[in-house]
């Protein structure tokens, strides 16, 4: 569900994107980006990398809880 390509970026397919979008966009705010990539998912990067750490928490609890209502 979930492609982390650093610190601050992760691919998330169609699936998971609401709810990473929820939580993470909720936490973090106008500091992470969503991105639409045609045929891989949606890119999320957080754009304050004091940050990572909170972003990546976020990002594992958002699929958890999706890998939760499977």
């Amino acid at each position: 569900m979930c492609t982390v390509k650093s610190a601050t970026e992760v691919m998330v397919c169609d699936v998971a994107r609401d709810r990473v979008r929820k939580v993470v966009g909720g936490r973090l705010g106008s500091l992470v980006r969503f991105e639409t990539v045609p045929g891989e998912g949606t890119r999320v990067t957080c754009l304050a990398p004091d940050r990572s750490d909170e972003f990546q928490r976020s990002v594992r609890e958002a699929l958890a809880e999706v890998d939760g209502e499977s």
